[in-house]
């Protein structure tokens, strides 16, 4: 799968913008000479493909291009301050030459962007459709119908009746919202596309405006990712140091003009006068001078940071930046991609969509909602916007149906040391839907993707992981105690399968070595976009402890992010594991967001019903919630500053996403609900109580069947007398239901009340929740903790270990 190597003529006056040009078009056959004069001896013995030549006598030098180099893109690259030089090329349009135009002012490797660019629409091919395709396109707010005369990966011919004003069709207009279809049925669909040339053919049977249009490599996303804000100096000097690290392009522009960027190049991160400073150079001469303000950007591992920094000097070695203090976070990709293992492959069937050749490719990578597949852009045409109907074969065999959209067509760079004439193309799609089947399978794929240790729990007897858990001294969940099993073992199981049969709900991860069960961790749905991390049990070991543990932990979170309507993260742990406990508030007070990440924390506390003793009645009257109780309830939380919670826990006051949630559990054969219980007062609600309620077994301990206490105003006389009124319906509540126990998760400001009650507290718990777009983040961090710790400790002359 290869495009053939381009042969390019250069023709500038200036020595070092020949040289610059050369080197960025490196990877095809470059020429580079002085004058027009010599360029037209040099196109008579070799024809080039592309002609990069400056604008003075261009007519007479089109002509020579006519003659000799019928065939090649002519490319001129001129200043807009050079007034003359824009006008003849204007009078050279005038006359009917087809050429692009490239601003000199630009950087090198901005010009080397775009010309590869243009030799991405030359090296592409152009199929004749194999029916025919109608055209609908909106210019300056008309709607125009044309034909499809031929369509490439980057670009299409169109056949525009005259009946349109040929003035409305120059070089560079903006076509918008264009849809090829054929039959009815949209085939292709471009946001937006640009006129490249445009020229009048004269048939014989009607004549007609032939319009050469071109688009981008690939589709801009409808919404993007929220951007959150790292603010600590410390991770922003290792972020940079990092991007400088891996040769990641750093990119700089002033403020007001975000559309014109100009690279920093050969990026060092130094210390002077105690100072980290950014240097780096600039082709030509440095835009910006000493005291000027830009946006700094650069992207590492799918995550784009941007930040402001000021020129602090400039000097025959290079510009020095300042560090930026903060860089905005924003994902790059809303779904992560990884490269599948060798027993986890699928193939991808369709037909293609202008010419209908029949295609089977082996998928390259997955995310959650795509794929990305090798294709020879030289012989085959999958423009960006192709509407395919595919048949995904999946690992186990069987073939599934999906439609499928394309969203990018990319060159893959290779090592031009060893063969310059391979340049592979990737196509990048997004399915529009995903089958349940293809989601497991993918989920699957990821799984085995990050550890090869790690498998389906789902596919596992609960009895099996609950011997595991015993022996792993898990002894949380005081609903179920080992040793009793024949009294809950198998309302456990029925959970524990049906949530293998809905993945998307809920997860069992083991970790396993030579066959046998070394530890787990469950994920689960909590809420509607929210997904907990739980249950993480180990055997004991002399460090493999915490490697399973760190594996496992690091794959419940990931495998959260790969379902793409998750939308927050969270996982729980008690404050007195010292360990636990220190990695997880280290972790919260590093990754810290407000917006996007939430630390709480909270009494777990347990009364168990059989023979518990009644609560002393009161006055007050307990009513179930209504929807201006939910009002309320997302007003007060937000006046808290806990808006996170508000979405990670479907507390809107709208109860869509709840109402979703139940639907969702019970077609899986499960249960999940919500009730609000409320004491009023004289202004509105004085306190409640939200009550989650679940199927046995979602969590080992009940929290999707504890309750939650939320109380308007403390200083109200009338606080403890309505928690006293609202803990009493609870467990009024859980006892109708047949809970063994009633599970209060409370404030440390009325654990007081309930253990006077007779709830006895099983500890105080921290809860982290974290936006998916920190994920990458949280990854890093996590992983980069335990590799610290598991490296050897260095032997020195007082360790006995090194004698």
């Amino acid at each position: 799968m290869s495009v053939p190597t381009q042969d390019v003529l250069i023709v500038h006056p200036n020595e070092g913008r020949r040289a610059a040009l050369a080197e960025v078009l490196g990877v095809h056959r470059v020429v580079a000479v002085e004058s027009q004069v010599e360029a037209t001896r040099r196109m008579e013995a070799t024809a080039p493909t592309l002609i990069i030549a400056p604008p003075e006598n261009a007519r007479r030098f089109l002509r020579h291009v006519d003659r000799a180099a019928p065939e090649a893109v002519r490319v001129f690259v001129c200043a807009q301050s050079d007034r003359q030089g824009l006008e003849e090329l204007v009078e050279t349009a005038a006359e009917g030459h087809v050429f692009n135009t490239l601003d000199d002012g630009l950087t090198v490797s901005e010009l080397g962007r775009r010309l590869t660019n243009i030799l991405q629409h030359r090296s592409s091919a152009r199929v004749t459709p194999a029916s025919s395709l109608s055209v609908h396109f909106r210019l300056n707010g008309v709607t125009h119908q044309a034909g499809c005369l031929d369509v490439g990966n980057f670009g299409a011919a169109l056949r525009v009746p005259l009946t349109a004003s040929i003035g409305a069709f120059l070089q560079g207009t903006v076509l918008e919202d264009l849809t090829f279809e054929r039959h009815g049925k949209k085939v292709l669909q471009v946001p937006r596309a640009f006129i490249r040339h445009a020229q009048q053919v004269q048939a014989s049977s009607q004549s007609y405006l032939r319009l050469g249009i071109a688009w981008s490599d690939g589709l801009e996303e409808a919404t993007a990712p929220p951007t959150s804000r790292m603010r600590d100096p410390v991770i922003v000097l290792a972020l940079l140091r990092k991007a400088v690290r891996r040769e990641t392009p750093i990119w700089l522009h002033f403020l007001d003009t975000p559309s014109s960027h100009f690279r920093l190049e050969a990026p060092v991160v130094e210390l002077q006068d105690g100072r980290a400073v950014l240097r780096g150079f600039n082709d030509g001469a440095f835009p910006a001078d000493a005291g000027d303000v830009l946006q700094l950007t650069f992207e590492v591992g799918g995550q784009s940071y941007t930040g402001a920094t000021s020129v602090l000097r400039r000097g025959d070695n290079g510009a020095f930046l300042s560090v930026p203090r903060s860089v905005g976070l924003q994902n790059r990709r809303g779904l992560q991609r990884f490269r599948l293992g060798p027993d986890h492959r699928f193939l991808v069937t369709f037909n293609a969509p202008v010419n209908g050749e029949r295609i089977t490719r082996s998928v390259l990578d997955l995310s959650g909602r795509g794929f990305a597949f090798p294709f020879d852009a030289s012989c085959e045409v999958l423009p960006a916007g192709s509407q395919l109907e595919v048949a995904l074969l999946l690992p186990d065999g069987s073939e599934v149906p999906c439609r499928a959209e394309v969203r990018s067509v990319d060159a893959v760079n290779t090592d031009s040391r060893f063969d310059r004439s391979l340049r592979p193309y990737r196509c990048g799609v997004r399915l529009l839907e995903v089958p349940p089947k293809v989601r497991d399978a993918i989920h699957d794929a990821f799984m085995a993707s990050r550890s090869g240790a790690s498998r389906d729990g789902g596919r596992e007897k609960l009895i099996d992981i609950w011997k595991m858990m015993e022996e792993s001294h898990y002894t949380f969940h005081p609903d179920y105690p080992f040793g009793g099993e024949a009294g809950y073992l198998d309302a456990l199981e029925h959970t524990h399968q049906r949530l293998a049969e809905a993945k998307d709900l809920g997860r069992s991860i083991l970790y396993a070595d030579s066959g046998a069960i070394m530890g787990h961790v469950g994920g689960l749905r909590m809420h509607s976009g929210s997904w907990l991390v739980q249950h993480l049990a180990v055997r004991p070991g002399f460090h493999r402890h915490e490697q399973i543990a760190n594996d496992l932990t690091a794959l419940a979170v990931e495998m959260g992010e790969a379902i793409e309507d998750v939308e927050f993260l969270r996982y729980m742990w008690r404050s007195d594991n010292r360990w636990p406990n220190r990695l997880g508030t280290w972790l919260a007070r590093v990754m810290e967001n407000r917006g996007f990440s939430m630390l709480r924390t909270f009494h777990y506390m347990r009364l168990a019903l059989e023979g518990a003793p009644e609560v002393p009645a009161t006055t007050l009257t307990v009513r179930e919630g209504r929807p201006e109780d939910r009002a309320w309830l997302e007003a007060h939380l937000r006046a808290k500053g806990e808006v996170v919670r508000v979405l990670a826990e479907d507390l809107q006051a709208e109860p869509d996403a709840e109402d979703r949630m139940r639907a969702r559990f019970a077609a899986a054969g499960l249960y999940r609900d919500r009730r609000m219980f409320v004491v009023d007062g004289e202004d509105g609600p004085l306190a409640l109580a939200l009550v989650e309620e679940a199927s046995p077994g979602l969590s080992f301990i009940e929290v999707t069947n504890g309750f939650w206490l939320e109380v308007a105003d403390r200083s109200n006389p009338k606080t403890e007398e309505a928690l006293l009124a609202l803990v009493r319906r609870c467990i009024e509540h859980a006892r109708g239901r047949g809970r063994p126990s009633a599970v209060a998760l409370v404030a440390d400001e009325d654990a007081p009340l309930l253990a006077r009650l007779g709830f006895g507290d099983n500890g105080r718990f921290c809860e982290w929740i974290f936006h998916r777009s920190m994920v990458r983040r949280w990854c890093d961090l996590w992983r980069s903790l335990f590799e610290r710790l598991s490296r050897p400790r260095r032997a020195t002359a007082e360790d006995p270990s090194c004698t």
